[in-house]
Protein backbone atom coordinates (compact mmCIF):
# COMPACT_ATOMS: atom_id res chain seq x y z
CA UNK A 1 0.00 0.00 0.00
CA UNK A 2 2.50 2.64 0.41
CA UNK A 3 5.32 3.05 -1.67
CA UNK A 4 9.01 3.10 -1.17
CA UNK A 5 11.43 5.45 -3.22
CA UNK A 6 15.15 5.94 -2.46
CA UNK A 7 16.84 8.95 -1.37
CA UNK A 8 20.41 8.32 -2.29
CA UNK A 9 22.31 11.76 -2.08
CA UNK A 10 21.91 15.37 -2.21
CA UNK A 11 19.75 16.36 -5.30
CA UNK A 12 16.62 14.61 -4.40
CA UNK A 13 12.46 15.59 -4.57
CA UNK A 14 9.72 14.21 -3.10
CA UNK A 15 6.41 13.75 -4.88
CA UNK A 16 3.59 12.72 -2.30
CA UNK A 17 -0.35 12.72 -3.03
CA UNK A 18 -2.36 14.50 -0.75
CA UNK A 19 -3.17 12.81 2.26
CA UNK A 20 -1.42 9.40 1.45
CA UNK A 21 1.05 6.97 3.06
CA UNK A 22 4.62 6.82 1.41
CA UNK A 23 8.05 5.32 2.95
CA UNK A 24 10.96 6.82 1.85
CA UNK A 25 14.67 5.54 2.23
CA UNK A 26 17.44 7.58 3.08
CA UNK A 27 21.08 6.35 2.71
CA UNK A 28 23.64 8.31 4.26
CA UNK A 29 27.61 8.04 2.95
CA UNK A 30 30.52 10.31 3.23
CA UNK A 31 32.45 12.59 0.77
CA UNK A 32 33.87 8.93 -0.39
CA UNK A 33 30.75 7.02 -0.73
CA UNK A 34 31.44 5.08 2.24
CA UNK A 35 27.95 4.31 4.46
CA UNK A 36 27.97 6.93 7.72
CA UNK A 37 27.53 5.01 10.60
CA UNK A 38 24.18 6.05 12.06
CA UNK A 39 24.14 4.31 15.32
CA UNK A 40 22.61 6.64 17.87
CA UNK A 41 22.00 9.10 15.30
CA UNK A 42 19.46 11.52 15.19
CA UNK A 43 17.60 12.21 11.43
CA UNK A 44 15.23 15.22 10.80
CA UNK A 45 13.74 16.03 8.19
CA UNK A 46 11.97 19.22 7.64
CA UNK A 47 8.58 20.69 5.17
CA UNK A 48 8.52 24.39 4.94
CA UNK A 49 6.88 26.91 2.09
CA UNK A 50 9.96 28.72 1.87
CA UNK A 51 13.64 28.98 3.69
CA UNK A 52 12.86 31.62 5.55
CA UNK A 53 9.54 30.20 7.46
CA UNK A 54 10.25 30.69 10.96
CA UNK A 55 8.56 26.72 11.55
CA UNK A 56 8.18 23.60 9.56
CA UNK A 57 4.82 22.85 8.44
CA UNK A 58 5.63 18.65 8.61
CA UNK A 59 9.07 17.73 10.65
CA UNK A 60 9.73 13.70 11.26
CA UNK A 61 12.08 13.19 14.11
CA UNK A 62 14.16 9.64 14.52
CA UNK A 63 13.94 10.97 18.47
CA UNK A 64 10.08 11.64 18.12
CA UNK A 65 8.95 7.86 18.12
CA UNK A 66 5.93 7.22 16.78
CA UNK A 67 7.65 5.69 13.62
CA UNK A 68 8.55 8.86 11.90
CA UNK A 69 11.89 8.11 11.08
CA UNK A 70 13.33 4.28 11.94
CA UNK A 71 16.77 3.91 11.61
CA UNK A 72 16.30 0.54 10.05
CA UNK A 73 20.17 -0.38 9.09
CA UNK A 74 22.36 1.87 10.93
CA UNK A 75 25.64 0.17 10.30
CA UNK A 76 24.71 0.39 6.15
CA UNK A 77 23.55 4.22 7.04
CA UNK A 78 20.08 3.66 6.34
CA UNK A 79 17.13 5.13 7.89
CA UNK A 80 13.20 5.24 6.38
CA UNK A 81 11.27 8.57 6.95
CA UNK A 82 7.62 7.66 6.78
CA UNK A 83 4.57 9.74 6.03
CA UNK A 84 1.16 9.33 6.71
CA UNK A 85 -2.25 10.72 5.72
CA UNK A 86 -2.08 13.42 8.10
CA UNK A 87 0.88 15.43 6.71
CA UNK A 88 -0.44 16.19 3.87
CA UNK A 89 -3.87 15.74 4.34
CA UNK A 90 -4.95 20.25 4.81
CA UNK A 91 -1.60 21.09 3.02
CA UNK A 92 -2.81 22.79 -0.32
CA UNK A 93 -1.18 20.84 -3.41
CA UNK A 94 1.85 22.91 -5.03
CA UNK A 95 5.68 23.07 -4.50
CA UNK A 96 7.13 23.08 -1.05
CA UNK A 97 11.01 22.81 0.25
CA UNK A 98 12.47 20.18 2.52
CA UNK A 99 15.84 19.30 3.94
CA UNK A 100 17.10 16.22 5.84
CA UNK A 101 19.52 16.83 8.94
CA UNK A 102 21.93 13.77 10.31
CA UNK A 103 23.42 14.50 14.13
CA UNK A 104 25.66 11.71 14.90
CA UNK A 105 26.03 10.35 18.46
CA UNK A 106 29.57 11.87 18.17
CA UNK A 107 27.57 15.61 17.76
CA UNK A 108 28.91 16.10 14.55
CA UNK A 109 25.77 17.40 12.69
CA UNK A 110 25.33 18.81 9.42
CA UNK A 111 22.58 18.44 6.00
CA UNK A 112 22.62 15.37 4.44
CA UNK A 113 19.75 16.70 1.88
CA UNK A 114 20.22 20.11 0.90
CA UNK A 115 17.08 22.68 0.69
CA UNK A 116 14.92 20.17 -2.27
CA UNK A 117 12.10 20.30 -3.89
CA UNK A 118 8.78 18.94 -1.91
CA UNK A 119 5.58 18.47 -4.38
CA UNK A 120 1.93 17.86 -3.19
CA UNK A 121 0.14 16.44 -5.49
CA UNK A 122 -3.70 16.53 -5.35
CA UNK A 123 -5.89 13.47 -6.08
CA UNK A 124 -8.84 12.97 -7.85
CA UNK A 125 -10.37 10.29 -4.87
CA UNK A 126 -10.57 11.74 -1.15
CA UNK A 127 -10.55 9.62 1.46
CA UNK A 128 -12.14 11.50 4.51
Amino acid sequence: MSGTTSILGPENEIEIFRGSSKTYELHVTDSSEANVNLTGARVILSVKCSLSDPAPLIQKDSQAGAGQVDITHPLEGKAEIKFVPSDTQTMDAGEYIFDVWVELASGTRGPVILPSPFRVVAGVTVLT
